[in-house]
């Protein structure tokens, strides 16, 4: 799996965990799916940079 793959992946998982806070029963659940979505998000981003930079280590 390259860098594209492993950006591709995590952008879709932090996706589908915004779309799930939005059906969340409790305040609670929400703010645990916002968070892991934008966690992940983040950690999306840093993969997409550092494949933007060519930095292949």
């Amino acid at each position: 799996m390259n860098d594209r793959d492993v950006f591709l992946k995590l952008s879709a998982v932090a996706e589908e965990l915004m779309a799930l806070s939005e059906q969340a029963e409790t305040l609670i659940g929400e703010a645990a799916l916002r968070t892991a979505a934008n966690t992940i998000g983040g950690t999306a981003k840093a993969v997409y940079e550092h494949a933007l930079n060519g930095d292949a280590h």
